[in-house]
């Protein structure tokens, strides 16, 4: 519906922080997830190995992408 009066795609957050989240999204019609606490957790998880926590935030962004390929 959003789509036929020209809005831009709709985005799920909150409370996203799972491949199965992902998922959940894209099939009730949301055009992307956003995973904000997910990686801050990564990252603090990780730290104070920034390069670790590169990586760690690395994999997890390739894994939700993939979550998204229907």
């Amino acid at each position: 519906m959003l789509c036929e009066t020209g809005a831009p795609p709709a985005l799920l957050g909150f409370g996203v922080a799972t491949t199965e989240d992902v998922r959940a999204a894209i099939e009730a019609g949301a055009a992307g997830a956003i995973s904000g606490s997910a990686v801050v957790r990564r990252i603090e998880a990780a730290l104070p190995d920034v390069e670790g926590a590169a990586r760690a935030v690395a994999e997890f962004v390739r894994e939700m992408k993939a979550a998204t390929r229907k």
